[in-house]
């Protein structure tokens, strides 16, 4: 098996973003990671984004959408979390609660981006 250099750094930027949110907690499940991935994508395009739109784009039940929504916002009895990095609050239609990343959340992305784009120049 030949090894791409390429392949190499882009396995290395994914680990190192990945160590990012494994200093908030070492068990976290990949669905976790990617609702609050999720989030701050729609947020970048200025689109709403609800806990449905979580558990649709991410695969995962309804339950796990909301647990993992409460995780990354407030805390849930089920689940550590409580970092606050989102908050759920209600949009245009009552119905869906709407997803936003606070001052904290903001700056958790910006660092995990600004880590794997430096990595990647540094290591290019």
């Amino acid at each position: 098996m030949t090894t791409d250099v390429s392949d190499l750094k882009a396995l290395t930027v994914i680990m190192n973003a990945l160590r990012r949110f494994n200093t908030l907690d070492s068990k976290m499940q990949v669905s976790t990671v990617l609702a609050l991935l999720e989030v701050a994508v729609a947020n970048y395009k200025h689109e709403d984004i609800s806990v449905q739109d979580i558990e649709k784009n991410v695969g995962i039940k309804s339950g796990a959408a909301s647990r993992n929504a409460y995780y990354w916002g407030e805390g849930h009895q089920e689940m550590t979390g409580g970092y606050e990095m989102i908050t759920i609050g209600f949009g245009e239609d009552r119905r869906k609660r709407s997803l936003v990343l606070t001052n904290k959340g903001r700056a958790f992305i910006k660092d995990l981006v600004n880590g794997v784009q430096s990595y990647g120049k540094a290591t290019g």
